[in-house]
């Protein structure tokens, strides 16, 4: 595991810099602890009407397996592999540094960070996802190679909120797929 500067707050959690003191007082805990694997257990594909669809950094499917071991591909089916069977540990969660805790106390992103792959996996070397959420169940993704790092893909939400029009700040959509309308 690599280290990162971070104040702990609880064992498997923490706050990135930046936050105020008194949020620092309170652990940061998934929405979905209740869930099992966290939601991120299934197949979840780009959703096409957002404009990160056409955003490059985006793979268009993302396979999870039990919140473990993490499959991406550059089309809707699965047929183009970018990079598969990569095992990644679970690092704890963190409030998004422009939402929480102020205006939203579940704006938790989860970290991963890869364990065992071959060279493709390297791509998503660190992940950060926003479990399923919402009607219809969605999430959101990061990703970043190994000169990436949690507090540089967390940062990105510092470019202000959710703007639909644009790609940054980097807000990926992913519906799951065949329990929503958006992943036809």
């Amino acid at each position: 595991m690599r280290t990162f500067s971070v104040c702990l707050v609880v064992a498997m959690t923490w706050l990135p810099l930046g936050v105020d003191s008194q949020a620092a007082d309170e652990p940061v805990v998934s929405p979905n602890r209740q869930v099992p694997h966290l939601g991120l257990h299934g197949s979840f594909t780009i959703d096409p009407s957002e404009i990160s669809a056409k955003d490059p950094r985006n793979p268009t499917r993302v396979v999870f397996r039990e919140m473990e071991i993490f499959s991406f591909y550059d089309d809707q089916e699965g047929n183009m592999p970018l990079a598969q069977g990569c095992r990644s540990a679970y690092e704890g969660a963190a409030g998004d540094p422009f939402y929480y805790p102020e205006k939203s106390k579940a704006s938790i992103w989860e970290l991963f960070e890869l364990t065992v792959g071959d060279s493709a996996c390297e791509r998503f070397m660190d992940l950060i996802v926003r479990a399923p959420h919402g009607n219809p169940v969605h999430l959101h993704m990061r990703d970043g190679g190994p000169a990436s790092g949690f507090e540089r893909l967390l940062s990105m939400s510092q470019e202000g909120p959710e703007d639909k029009t644009k790609v940054n700040p980097w807000w990926s959509v992913y519906c799951a797929e065949g329990k929503s309308e958006c992943d036809k």
